[in-house]
């Protein structure tokens, strides 16, 4: 399995409020609807909280500011992750989350990192 982690800033000017009500519910329903034809086995929304404790635990080591949440977005293997993304076949797919995604997403302080787990502690 090879997942897709998205740590998200939300849209200068956006609530958090704002921000989590969109992506909990009219993004979650687009992705829902489109898993199948762009091979996502598997997806979640990982809602920042606790502020207060982030903001001293960044300070004491001298991290950068939080994201608003992390989505982690799972494939069954690298080939499907590739098909999901760059095949023409899911080019009108990943269109329509582009766009979606432009309404409560700061994209260029946002991150897009491809990884597979490898756990340490059960």
């Amino acid at each position: 399995m090879i997942t897709i982690h998205y740590c998200l800033h939300r849209k200068v000017g956006m609530s958090i409020e704002d921000f989590t009500d969109y992506w909990r519910g009219h993004h979650a329903d687009l992705v829902n609807s489109l898993a199948d034809r762009l091979g996502i086995v598997r997806y979640v929304q990982n809602h920042a909280v606790l502020p207060e404790v982030a903001a001293a635990m960044q300070a004491m080591r001298g991290t950068s500011a939080p994201f608003d949440g992390v989505a982690a977005i799972s494939f069954e293997s690298p080939e499907a992750l590739a098909r999901g993304n760059t095949d023409p076949a899911a080019a009108d797919a990943q269109k329509l989350l582009a766009e979606d995604e432009g309404k409560f997403i700061d994209l260029a302080r946002s991150v897009i990192l491809f990884t597979t787990a490898h756990e340490v502690v059960a």
